[in-house]
């Protein structure tokens, strides 16, 4: 829940970028999913989108040989249960090495067999099931909450990519995934090898789990006293990527710490407005942004109903029916492939349509702001509305304001209904010296 803000749509070009990776979508098209198999929030998600437009990727989650049922009937199971259109839509599936625990068996499967047979069990589920998938295997590899070890998780990743080849598995595609609040180690590499990085030949696409508005908002900062930001760490990441000519997919994407309100509580679509031009604006320039992005699972999930994540809030869509109405709208264009979309066969090579984003126009602000002349002064407010100062054509010193997100409101005119749109800025602070942005 936000202030509420207005915004301006844009219509942006987006660059290039093809790698000819296994079933990556020609240029200028991107993959819809869905993310998470559990909870029913697959369901919820697909039930917004009118015929035609359902997600193409499911996504799908286990541990091998986790604490039970990782057998060939379960994971069949677990591999269709959710598909709607058993001819149309695919699975991405997500594999750790885990057992009976958090600790990750990574190095138990490079240096002995006693899990091979579990890859066994996982080929013939995946060969009963036929049909291509994505496979991501020991996802967000170096956070502090995924403990696998350095130099082994690549191998880890390499010997299970391989074995399945081997085994006669259908197609599928690998995935490296990264999440931006583990450590930006991602690339280091030694006389021992890559730290975290299986190789080309075993990794056909990058993955990134962008949460956090601070995950992506290209207004933001990509470093902070000689430090990489969250935002600056997906930078670097997609950056890697390039270097592989990789493309990327955002196996795990969810507004998280917007805490969406239903409409109930929200009759006028004041709160839904501006969580849509604090997280949701942001996220679309930001994939416009990167070209490389070829997919994403968006998790419909309240994710205050389960313990271990109850302070993320909600990130629902449907519930609120102005961000519900954005984010449908914003998905119908062309550029999404859906359901019924061939992922084995390509696009015809057309170019892609233009994809309207809806973009507040923000500015990264340090020391002083400057509102010009013709422009009428207003105040500046707080995220949540609270007017924080005055503001004067000019200098305006806002050298000892908090870092964060503000919202410039001029001043409204006798008899003016409203003020025009607020201008969002951010605030960031910076050694000693001062800058001047303008208002424009």
């Amino acid at each position: 829940m936000r202030s509420t803000v207005c915004g301006v749509t844009f219509c942006l070009a987006v660059a290039s970028a093809y790698y000819a990776a296994k079933f990556e979508p020609p240029d200028g098209f991107i993959y819809h999913g869905c993310g998470w198999d559990g909870y029913s929030s697959q369901a919820y998600y697909d039930s917004m989108f009118p015929t035609g437009h359902d997600p193409l990727i499911l996504q799908v989650v286990s541990d091998m040989p986790g604490t039970r049922w990782f057998d060939v009937s379960h994971l069949v199971q677990s591999l269709t249960r959710n598909i709607v259109h058993s001819d149309s839509q695919y699975i991405e599936f997500g594999v750790h090495f885990r057992g009976r625990d958090t600790l990750m068996l990574d190095s138990v499967f490079v240096f002995t067999d006693s899990l091979d047979h579990y890859v066994d069990t996982l080929a013939t589920a995946l060969q009963q099931v036929g049909r291509p998938f994505f496979l991501r295997v020991g996802f967000e590899f170096n956070g502090y909450w995924n403990p696998y070890r350095p130099y082994i998780y690549p191998l880890a990743f390499r010997k299970l990519v391989t074995d399945l080849r081997a085994r006669g598995v259908p197609e599928f595609a690998s995935v490296w995934c990264y999440e931006p609040d583990a450590q930006a180690d991602f690339a280091d590499s030694t006389a021992q090898g890559w730290k975290w990085y299986p190789g080309d030949d075993v990794v056909d696409w990058f993955g990134l789990d962008p949460f956090d508005m601070e995950h992506f908002n290209p207004a933001l900062p990509d470093t902070e006293r000689g430090q990489l930001t969250p935002k600056g760490r997906s930078e670097a990441f997609l950056r890697f990527a390039q270097e592989r000519q990789k493309p990327v997919y955002l196996n795990e994407l969810s507004a998280r710490n917007v805490f969406i309100v239903p409409d109930s509580l929200d009759p006028q679509g004041d709160s839904g407005r501006a969580d849509w031009y604090y997280w949701f604006d942001p996220f679309f320039q930001f994939v416009a942004d990167h070209p490389d992005i070829k997919g994403w699972n968006y998790i419909n999930l309240d994710w205050t109903r389960y313990q271990t994540y109850q302070t993320w809030g909600d990130a629902r869509l449907e519930i609120n029916a102005e961000i519900r109405t954005r984010w449908v709208d914003s998905l119908m264009s062309p550029r999404f492939l859906n359901a019924g979309y061939d992922m084995t066969a390509g696009v015809a090579e057309t170019p892609a349509p233009e994809l309207p984003l809806r973009r507040p126009g923000s500015t990264v602000v340090q020391g002083v702001l400057l509102v010009p002349a013709g422009v009428r002064a207003g105040c500046l407010l707080d995220a949540m509305g609270r007017k924080v100062m005055a503001l004067r054509t000019g200098a305006n010193d806002i050298s000892r304001m908090r870092p964060g997100v503000y919202f410039v409101r001029e001043a409204r005119l006798r008899g003016q209904a409203d003020a025009r749109p607020a201008r969002k800025i951010v605030v960031v602070q910076g050694g000693r010296s001062t800058f001047a942005h303008r208002i424009r």
